[in-house]
């Protein structure tokens, strides 16, 4: 199979040479030490509890129960650092916080590093102790030179010596352990299989949500499938397509109104968990609503593709996923295959084209008798 590369990080590329790479990870590891030990003898005294979650919408539900627990063990004032569309994911079950809305406009390099300006802004915040939820370069950025008393969280090696308490970002399943991992050296956390359960919301008498969308095209099943699959549910049950404004062309739009199909534009984050809370099914790709829904504790049916379930997927009966295993997919304690890491383009999608609608509508069956009223 030949691949076409998108984009790949610059970490990786580094390690193709090992004798290059053990020379940057020594050089930057002495810079970041040296203007550590500085930052932190010009500490500030007082200051709010700082977390960076730049999360999109779907892993911001999975850095909950962790902010939770921050929230349990910490009585400082907690401002979180994340873009605008995960402040109404929040506000869904965390109170008392401050947000710091950050603009992916704010962030340059293929939004790897925060602005000049941003900069600024935030040494205005003037954090007395930053949990770091993401890793990475884009938060590597922000933590540079911040004068805050002690700064943990988890990241790749390269870029330890920015924290006081450093955990090296896992690679194996789950997400949420992830951000557990990253206060494991402030909080003791007893039981990570509780604190992972989420709600139950059962509303039998509410509509089908289909939402045929997702961040990447190798999360993407065919849209035309979908269609295909609403046709097919709305003989029994009350089914509604949601998208965000502008996806759906206006031919589309035509001929799902003309088949019967209800669409509706979900305009803001709000909007679309208003839609969510009152549907009695949500059925998706690997994506943000799915993850939304998940949390409320409404019943989901969730399509993968390229990513791997286990990271994900959750243990309740009420939300299940299907997924066409090929030789390609990804592996045990892999997040992704190999193209579904946005590293490259992959040229067949056959795990989602060889999906069939009948597959689908099966194993939807098996929520659809227990948790939708028919018409």
């Amino acid at each position: 199979m030949k691949l076409v590369v998108s984009k790949i990080s610059l970490i990786s590329l580094f390690k193709l040479n090992k004798s290059f790479y053990f020379i940057i990870d020594a050089f930057l590891n002495i810079i970041f030490f040296s203007v550590r030990s500085i930052s932190k003898l010009l500490a500030y005294d007082d200051g709010p509890l700082v977390i960076i979650s730049l999360h999109r919408l779907g892993d911001t539900i999975f850095t909950i129960p962790t902010i939770r627990e921050i929230q349990k063990n910490f009585k400082e004032k907690i401002t979180i650092i994340c873009f605008p569309e995960s402040v109404p994911i929040y506000k869904l079950a965390l109170n008392n916080i401050n947000y710091f809305e950050l603009k992916y406009s704010e962030l340059v390099f293929n939004h790897r590093i925060v602005k000049s300006r941003t900069k600024k802004k935030l040494r205005r915040i003037k954090p007395g102790i930053i949990i770091d939820l993401i890793g990475g370069m884009s938060s590597a950025s922000i933590l540079f030179n911040l004068r805050a008393r002690e700064i943990t969280g988890t990241s790749k090696r390269i870029f330890r010596s920015l924290y006081d308490n450093f955990v090296e970002l896992r690679e194996k399943p789950q997400l949420m352990d992830i951000y557990f991992d990253a206060i494991s050296p402030l909080v003791d956390l007893q039981n990570r299989i509780e604190l992972k359960k989420y709600s139950y919301s059962i509303n039998p008498n509410g509509k089908i949500i289909i939402h045929p969308f997702a961040a990447w095209r190798e999360k993407l099943w065919n849209f035309k499938k979908f269609f295909e699959l609403a046709l097919r549910l709305q003989k029994d049950f009350e089914v509604k397509i949601i998208s965000p404004p502008g996806k759906i062309s206006i031919d589309s739009i035509n001929e799902f109104l003309f088949a019967g199909c209800h669409i509706i534009e979900a305009n803001s984050v709000d909007e679309l968990i208003n839609q969510i809370k009152e549907c009695s099914l949500l059925i998706g790709n690997d994506s943000g609503p799915v993850n939304i829904a998940n949390f409320l504790g409404k019943p989901t049916f969730t399509i993968f593709g390229a990513t791997n379930p286990d990271y994900t997927i959750t243990s309740e009966k009420h939300q299940l996923y299907i997924q066409k295993k090929l030789t390609c997919s990804a592996q045990s304690n892999e997040k992704y295959c190999l193209v579904g890491g946005a590293e490259f383009v992959c040229p067949g999608m056959q795990c989602m084209d060889f999906l069939s609608v009948d597959e689908v509508y099966t194993q939807i069956m098996v929520l659809t008798e227990k948790y939708c009223t028919t018409k």
